[in-house]
């Protein structure tokens, strides 16, 4: 299975880093994963945070946010619409369950006919 990663919302913010100090390189990501193979495509409802640091190269886990940095992810989690989660069949599938709808519903007609004597 195929993992694809999709930034739904990215914000650049002004708060100061708690490693580096720096006032500005901080940016916001919100990241939906689909998986794919060649059946299905499955996007999942759960949305990953990341807090990166531009001037320092590093990752900010929630553990060292401040009360500042709080507010804003508070703010900026409520600024974007996430991509429903769903799943979605591609053309091999639609056409799989096609087929194995058709064998069931002659199935169960040959079943009938023959529970009635008319065949």
């Amino acid at each position: 299975m195929i993992v694809k990663e999709f930034v739904i919302h990215r914000a650049d913010i002004n708060n100061h880093c708690p490693n580096c100090f720096s006032a500005r390189g901080m940016v916001f990501s919100f990241i939906q994963n689909q998986k794919e193979n060649s059946w299905v495509i499955i996007t999942a409802a759960e949305i990953q945070e990341q807090l990166f640091c531009q001037h320092c190269s590093q990752e900010i886990y929630p553990g060292s946010w401040d009360e500042a940095i709080e507010r804003v992810y508070a703010y900026q989690r409520k600024c974007f619409q996430p991509m429903p989660s769903e799943v979605r069949l591609k053309k091999k599938g639609k056409i799989a369950v096609g087929v194995a709808l058709m064998f069931l519903l002659s199935g169960v007609g040959l079943w009938i006919s023959l529970q009635n004597g008319w065949l």
